[in-house]
């Protein structure tokens, strides 16, 4: 059964700043996103980076409240650093599995590393695979599955770096988060896929059309298409609605909420069709 899931970070308008501080606190959305009939939520590491431990589970007894639950929380950690910042960051790292732990998540999401493949030399490689191999040992205590997503300016910025990354990591706890590397090609997307559909769990979907947010159905990517793709080839895990029409504005004040989110329906109700029209489950 695949289910479908809205990502948080469609729903602020502070996530591309710098210093990545949430227009929103968590709590703030739950009741929207409740109210718009979705049940499952990929967290933004910055809707819960900077809360209290109290603060967390409150948010995870408000949820039930709701009949909403976190299965996937994303996070972002830099692999290359030495020394004390090095700690400073597995300290980091650390505190958010715990608060994954305690929103009922099992899966964190994250960029593997913040620098491009072909930026980093072998030492720093080497360095950020031994970093990785420690942030999978924590999630492990944590019952935790790690998912590297498939991003530009991270170690998996190809499907010849993913796949090099996979082979040095070797562990069934490193899954890999698929979103495609090109928004306007459907072949490559469905056949960037294939090539790592044993180990993907967890798609990203955005709807863009000249570089515009814009629906799923109205995408330069035939979302159609590869929602059958991903079924064929086999993928029951999770695909989540990242990024929607509407969802980036000029200025804060500018983000309606309430418009994003019914533009979040219809994209679920795309992907769900979808997926229905190959007779699978939804959930």
């Amino acid at each position: 059964m695949v289910q479908i899931l809205l990502n948080s970070i469609a729903l602020d308008p502070n996530r591309w700043t710098d210093d990545k501080i949430a227009y929103f606190n968590l709590d703030r959305l739950l009741d929207h996103v409740a109210r718009a009939g979705f049940h499952l939520i990929e967290v933004w590491q910055y809707h819960i980076s900077r809360a209290t431990e109290k603060e967390i589970k409150n948010y995870h007894k408000t949820a039930n409240s709701l009949d909403l639950s976190f299965p996937v929380i994303g996070m972002y950690p830099r692999l290359h650093l030495q020394g004390q910042e090095r700690q400073h960051e597995l300290d980091k790292i650390e505190r958010l599995m715990n608060y994954a732990k305690l929103l009922g998540a099992d899966i964190v999401k994250v960029f593997v590393g913040v620098r491009g493949s072909a930026e980093v030399a072998d030492s720093e490689y080497q360095s950020s695979v031994q970093f990785m191999h420690e942030i999978l040992a924590l999630a492990g205590s944590y019952s935790l599955m790690i998912t590297g997503e498939t991003h530009p300016d991270t170690l998996c910025d190809s499907i010849e770096s993913c796949k090099r990354f996979l082979k040095a990591i070797d562990s069934e706890n490193f899954k890999v988060c698929f979103q495609p590397f090109d928004f306007s090609n459907t072949a490559r997307a469905i056949g960037d896929f294939h090539l790592l559909a044993d180990d993907v769990v967890h798609v990203h979907y955005q709807g863009q059309k000249n570089g515009r947010m814009v629906l799923l159905s109205d995408s330069d990517l035939d979302y159609g298409r590869l929602t059958t793709a991903l079924v064929a080839g086999g993928f029951s895990g999770k695909i989540c609605i990242e990024f929607v029409k509407d969802c980036v504005v000029k200025s804060p004040g500018d983000f309606d909420i309430e418009v994003v989110l019914k533009h979040a329906i219809l994209d679920r109700e795309f992907i769900a069709n979808a997926l229905r029209n190959c007779g699978e489950e939804v959930s």
